[in-house]
């Protein structure tokens, strides 16, 4: 007897629904068992294939599930709550491993045993839909295994929990970097008109294989080679500032590998304590050493790096650091506004700062190494390779975080994103399956002052999808991190998740969305007034209803120019009032927009940041 892998010890079923038992045994053979008090039993199919309809059931458990057909299997610790499809690209999938910065001692004491998560295996198909996934287990929100949750999905299963008194279980889809194509039907990419090449070119037996192959042997060819390197001598030598981009300087069109030194002291008592080297984030590789031991190494940009220096490596005075550092596409470099230096294990400040100047060498210039191919980013392949194959386990709803990967083609995303959810839809046979997505959070690449508004674009065409009935959208441009893709602060954003199902799926009436533009009129002497929905008990600025002054707001002028605009919130009208100097006609406002919003502080009663906004006029 075979059965996906979603039926196994600690398994999640959703609440108030008859459930699907599926799976394949002998052909035609007599299929029984129980669960709960339910007996059941059927034949199989000339395939082997079988269903059974499981009891709905109100929340509780443990229950036992026993299946007798051409062997007996019997799956333990069965909970019966509310079960959410996560979906989207990384800051859905990222764990709670990397925000353990901001919530160790919060984590370390956190046991939730009725939070449960099944992470779907990452695999993409481009010929039929898959029917089955190949592995996965189901992990209990304690211990280790707490870590390995997605950080957003726990921290919205945490505080649904709290609040309704119900077992919650997450299936965890997400794939970082993916684009909305990937998670869409073929059908839906054909009926839009785009990526048809792409798709078909996807098909072709063996095509992705035969890349994927190629391109990995051009990898490992290319760090072979920089590898190499650090064992030759080098071919020029300088000094340069960290942290910072190397956008501006002599190695900012450097590909290849480049060896980069920092010398400092300790006292013979801080050379003794147990102590970890923070490096925060690298562009794109190192590997790391300290007088000439192996500390640890991060093979591409994005992670953050923290590195535990093993007992007897440091010593009394002189310490010499030493950085292997792969550049792959040029623009190297450390990541502004993130901590380098050494610190006392689990402490979150540094004793010492290594900032400032660092020799480097260069070792060998390469060629730009491309991108890879990631056929998981391709389209359609992860709706059949992921969604397709666990469609028959209920849900009440899904969780969705995507589009950073998106920004470049804002242009047809509210389209994608429509049909997308329509997709889902049709796919779980609920016509209106409650879609809960958050817009983008901030980030500006490490660079606040030449920061562009692709990202406030996309935020755009993100609200538009609430035109799709059942649909709910969760602000997070204010909990990003300007020089980070992957903002740590996920409680903040899980609360508002769980704020979102309160109100769309429990029908809670709470405030669960920030102001949102309802009006927008300007007066005779060049004020632009805006009212808003969702305002609550008032709007505020920040957190204190106390403060007036807004930022972020921008009036456009009769020459084209958005400049930045005297704006305060009128207590009594819950407006936002705004004016430029010397501007009688203004010909159109915008609020938070920008790729990275850090000072947008326009806020109501209930603390939820208001949506971004533009509008313009003749």
């Amino acid at each position: 007897m075979k059965l996906s892998p979603l039926f196994s010890d600690g398994m999640m079923l959703q609440r108030g629904q008859i459930n699907l038992l599926w799976g394949y045994t002998t052909a035609n053979h007599l299929v029984e068992g129980s669960f709960g008090e339910c007996l059941f039993s059927t034949n199989a199919k000339i395939n082997g294939y079988f269903e059974v309809n499981l009891p709905s059931l109100p929340a509780g458990g443990p229950y036992e599930l026993k299946i007798i057909a051409d062997e007996k299997k019997t799956i333990k610790d069965v909970m019966v709550g509310d079960v959410f499809l996560l979906g989207g690209q990384s800051n859905m999938e990222m764990p709670i491993s990397r925000t353990i910065e901001l919530y160790r001692e919060e984590i370390e004491n956190t046991c939730e045993p009725n939070i449960r998560m099944f992470e779907v295996p990452k695999e993409y198909e481009f010929q039929e839909e898959r029917e089955e996934i190949t592995n996965g287990r189901w992990i209990k929100a304690c211990g280790e295994e707490l870590l390995d949750f997605s950080a957003a999905g726990f921290f919205a299963a945490q505080e649904i929990k709290k609040e309704h008194k119900v077992p919650i279980g997450l299936i965890q889809t997400a794939v970082g970097g993916t684009p909305a194509k990937a998670w869409a039907s073929e059908e839906t990419i054909k009926e839009m008109g785009l990526y048809i090449d792409e798709l078909e070119e996807c098909k072709v037996p063996g095509y992705p294989k035969k890349i994927e192959e190629s391109e990995a042997k051009r990898e490992q060819d290319w760090l072979k080679r920089a590898k190499e390197a650090f064992s030759k001598k080098g071919l020029k030598k300088g000094t340069i500032n960290i942290p910072g981009i190397w956008k501006n300087n002599e190695l900012h069109d450097f590909c290849g590998a480049i060896r980069l030194r920092k010398e400092f002291n300790l006292s013979a008592m801080n050379a003794k304590r147990e102590t970890e080297l923070v490096l925060g984030a690298i562009i794109d590789a190192d590997t790391v050493y300290i007088n000439g031991s192996y500390i640890g190494e991060t093979g591409y940009k994005y992670p953050p790096r923290y590195y535990t220096i093993p007992a007897g490596v440091l010593k009394k005075g002189k310490n010499i650091l030493e950085i292997q550092m792969n550049i792959f596409r040029s623009n190297g470099g450390f990541m502004p506004g993130k901590q380098y230096g050494l610190r006392f294990l689990k402490e979150r400040e540094l004793f010492l700062d290594l900032a400032g100047d660092w020799t480097w060498e260069l070792m060998e210039e390469m060629e730009y190494l491309p991108d890879s191919t990631f056929f998981s980013y391709k389209a359609a392949g992860l709706y059949k390779g992921m969604l397709s194959p666990i469609s028959k386990w209920n849900v009440c709803g899904v969780l969705y975080y995507q589009g950073e990967s998106n920004t470049g083609n804002a242009e047809t995303y509210n389209e994608e994103m429509k049909a997308l959810i329509n997709d889902w839809r049709k796919l779980w046979k609920q016509e209106q399956l409650p879609f809960i997505y958050v817009q983008l959070a901030g980030y500006a690449d490490g660079d606040l002052v030449n920061q562009g508004t692709a990202w406030a674009r996309l935020r755009y065409e993100q609200e538009k999808t609430l035109e799709v009935s059942n649909t709910a959208m969760v602000v997070a441009y204010d909990i990003g991190e300007y020089n980070d893709l992957h903002p740590m602060n996920k409680k903040t954003l899980g609360q508002r998740l769980a704020l979102a199902v309160r109100s769309l799926i429990y029908k809670e009436d709470i405030i669960s969305m920030g102001p949102k533009v309802e009006s927008i009129s300007v007066k005779d002497d060049g004020k632009v007034r805006v009212s808003f929905s969702n305002v609550g008990g008032g709007l505020c600025a920040g957190y204190s209803c106390l403060n007036k002054e807004i930022y972020d707001v921008e009036i456009l002028d009769a020459y084209g120019n958005y400049k930045t605009a005297k704006a305060s919130i009128d207590v009594e009208q819950a407006e936002l009032v705004a004016c430029l100097k010397n501007v009688k006609e203004p010909k159109g406002i915008r609020y938070a927009w920008k790729d990275c919003p850090e000072k947008g502080n326009l806020y109501n009663s209930e603390g939820l940041p208001a949506l971004p906004f533009r509008k313009e006029w003749s």
